[in-house]
């Protein structure tokens, strides 16, 4: 696998920090030439730091993927650095939560311009010279989007969204020979200072993750895979195949469940 990577350009979005920074360090020790992006510009230099002190060709491309501006922007700098593009992650993604009663349209569109817009935009200007390339488009998707989470609605809505495009591209460029792939993350390990944004349209830090949750290195091999392998779809963690099955076999214990978490809700974000 790790000859697959050599000297290929991949571009990962939301990569100064969490799964893009594990997956970028883990493609750039392959071989890859990485292409990384972020809206923390200090974030992003400490990665880009990181990448270049272990030999890595790296570009960074400071940026908001909700922007389709900065994302054609984005993608003409990789084109003019290397003159190429061989694989594009959509990894940047922001989490949310709030009743649908409570939640702002600004809320809705900043959910939906990050997390399903942002990679439409990538996938779109990044589509021809991927097709040259005969390439692959990864988008991170999450457990949420297998199903509609309540007061996590704009999540799972914007995240189902991938699904969709997903499965469409799947058809619509496989004789193009362009592989398209969807990867289905559950809990995972997050930092200190990862924020989500609220109902109101501000952005509060979230507790680091106490439960059983994946390393950040284990996903971004999963993903490698995906790339390496093909692969159209993949769901992560044993938790996350067993969520996927009950949702299909047994949906009135998952809407039990589900109804409680609402009961909940205002308890464990009061």
């Amino acid at each position: 696998m790790e000859r697959y990577f050599k000297n290929k350009v991949v571009f990962i979005t939301g990569s100064s920090k969490g799964i893009g920074k594990a997956t970028a360090l883990l493609l750039g020790s392959y071989g890859a030439k990485v292409c990384i992006n972020g809206r923390n510009v200090e974030s992003l230099e400490e990665t880009y730091g990181e990448l270049r002190q272990k030999g890595v060709d790296c570009l960074k491309l400071p940026g908001d993927v909700s922007d389709s501006r900065q994302c054609r922007e984005m993608i003409d700098k990789i084109i003019h650095e290397y003159g190429r593009l061989d694989v594009l992650v959509n990894n940047a993604g922001i989490g949310s939560h709030g009743r649908f009663s409570d939640l702002t349209i600004e809320a809705w569109d900043r959910i939906v311009g990050i997390n399903l817009m942002g990679p439409v935009y990538m996938s779109s200007y990044a589509l021809p010279h991927l097709i040259r390339t005969k390439g692959s488009i990864v988008l991170i998707s999450t457990l949420a989007a297998k199903m509609g989470i309540p007061g996590h609605m704009t999540y799972s809505v914007s995240k189902m969204g991938l699904t969709a495009m997903a499965q469409a591209m799947q058809i619509e460029l496989k004789d193009a020979g362009l592989h398209t792939g969807i990867v289905y993350v559950g809990f995972t390990e997050n930092e200190e200072n990862k924020q989500i944004l609220y109902p109101d349209g501000t952005y509060k830090k979230i507790p680091v993750r106490k439960q059983k949750k994946a390393r950040r290195e284990d996903v971004a091999r999963a993903i490698a895979k995906v790339i390496y392998r093909k692969k159209k779809s993949i769901t992560l963690s044993t938790v996350g195949k067993l969520q996927v099955i009950a949702i299909r076999f047994l949906p009135f214990m998952i809407k039990m469940i589900l109804r409680k978490a609402n009961r909940d809700y205002d308890t464990m974000y009061s």
